[in-house]
């Protein structure tokens, strides 16, 4: 007889009620092991990078990031499979059926639940088809925001910060990744391309200079300008970038310069 094949699973909501009845909810599955919680989004990320789960129970709406922003910190290529949970459907209905295992709507019913897992059961067979599919879906959604960024999420060292998005002063890319430089300091991104952050940036705010950066024009302290038609920025936390030719006149433009 084969053996049962455990499911390492973490469970990510900020409402502990909603923690709790899926806790309660899945001790009624032998092959279910509930390795970790989490209540914030940054919290998760760490928990499933330390944990290492086959499943995730994942919230969509979480004040500090949310269940999108929790899968884009992760390296895709180990994606857990991954059941979301929400008490909204304006975009689960529709978008979690292709991408994710399934969804469940608060207040989870266990018909439900069972259907779900059942699936996971099927999937863990198949793992890099649900890796792909998610992957597929979180740069699909990278490309088409629904609103400019408020907030970002970015690593510095072990732990998640959730950068207001008025607080960066600039962006670079270097080596594969999007760093961004506050006053506090640099930090990286999950994002591998200049473009994928651009898109999700406010225009009238934030401006290419240069192939490699992005600045806050409401961090620009003094523009030195040179006689190429080329420019330097010196910004509010005091890191200098420089203005390249061919970005001049929408930096002009902008500043009324």
């Amino acid at each position: 007889m084969k053996a049962m094949s455990i499911i390492r699973t973490l469970i990510i909501d900020d409402e502990e009620l909603a923690r709790k009845r899926l806790r309660r909810l899945l001790r009624e599955f032998a092959d279910i092991q509930i390795v970790a919680e989490a209540e914030s989004g940054s919290e998760a990320v760490l928990k499933i990078e330390t944990h290492r789960p086959d499943l995730l129970l994942l919230d969509v709406q979480m004040p500090d990031l949310d269940g999108f922003g929790v899968l884009r910190m992760l390296d895709l290529d180990r994606l857990p499979l991954v059941i979301f949970v929400t008490a909204y459907d304006r975009y689960a209905v529709e978008a979690f059926e292709v991408n994710a295992v399934d969804y469940l709507l608060k207040p989870i019913r266990r018909q439900r639940l069972e259907q779900a897992i059942a699936k996971v059961r099927e999937k863990l067979t198949a793992r890099e088809w649900a890796s792909a599919r998610l992957a597929e879906f979180l740069q699909t959604a990278i490309g088409r925001p629904e609103q400019y960024l408020q907030r970002l999420p970015v690593r510095a060292h072990r732990r998640i910060r959730i950068l207001p998005i008025d607080e960066i002063t600039s962006l670079r890319i270097d080596r594969g990744l999007v760093y961004v430089t506050t006053a506090e300091g640099e930090f990286w991104t999950k994002y591998t391309t200049m473009a994928q952050l651009e898109d999700r940036l406010d225009p009238d705010v934030f401006i290419r200079v240069h192939r490699q950066s992005i600045v806050n024009i409401n961090h620009i302290r003094e523009i030195t300008a040179f006689d190429n038609n080329t420019a330097r920025l010196t910004l509010s936390c005091g890191h200098q970038v420089d203005v390249s030719r061919s970005h001049m006149r929408t930096l002009r433009r902008l500043l009324n310069w």
